[in-house]
């Protein structure tokens, strides 16, 4: 396909015009590309030129976001996908990234982290080091992460309650020995050391709403 305006392209797949609008314009302010927007999947169709990298949200009309990749892979097999979602859970994220998306980044995350992480996509580099160059709780999630098991799920819903060990272990009608090391399972899955970081750490992960 042929290549129009700017050297690199860029595609905004979601159905949210306000938020399109405010993504490009962060985008439009950082990064020295072409940026194409379109609020379904089906829409891609009547985009003839290539697209360098994808910005795709999970939840769309018609044809969503993770089954939509195998289309939008089709027609454009080299573009790096990045899932860009506000509430996008842990089998999404993990389904997404096995079916060649390269990270998924939370929808609150930092303008700025989203436009480097762009900018690493858009020069096919790692994007470790966008995550390193912030002093941010935000993560870019590269890598399908092992699921949480029923229960462990239930330990952290209550936790974002604002339950204590104790109280979640009478709801549950376990001991608080088991609660505790429910807790401590749950802070070595996030790699963070305390209660507050695992919720984040959950909420930006998928696992909670924000």
């Amino acid at each position: 396909m042929p290549r129009q305006g700017l050297d690199k392209n860029i595609l905004l797949v979601d159905d949210h015009a306000l938020f399109r609008a405010g993504l490009r314009l962060i985008l439009s302010s950082k990064i020295n590309a072409t940026i194409y927007e379109i609020e379904k999947i089906s829409d891609a169709k009547a985009l003839a030129v290539d697209i360098d990298v994808i910005l795709l949200d999970v939840h769309l009309p018609g044809l969503n976001g993770i089954d939509g990749m195998s289309v939008l892979q089709q027609q454009w097999s080299d573009a790096r996908i990045m899932l860009l979602s506000a509430a996008s859970n842990h089998e999404d994220i993990n389904q997404a990234l096995s079916q060649g998306a390269r990270c998924f980044l939370n929808k609150n995350t930092d303008p700025a982290l989203i436009c480097k992480t762009v900018q690493s996509l858009l020069d096919n580099r790692s994007i470790a080091s966008a995550q390193h160059a912030f002093n941010t709780n935000s993560e870019i999630v590269t890598q399908a992460k092992h699921l949480l098991s029923t229960r462990m799920l239930e330990v952290l819903a209550l936790m974002a309650e604002g339950h204590s060990n104790k109280h979640i272990a009478d709801k549950l009608s376990l001991s608080e020995n088991t609660i505790r090391n429910h807790v401590v399972a749950l802070m070595e899955h996030f790699d963070v050391n305390n209660r507050t970081k695992t919720i984040i750490a959950a909420q930006q992960a998928g696992y909670l709403s924000q």
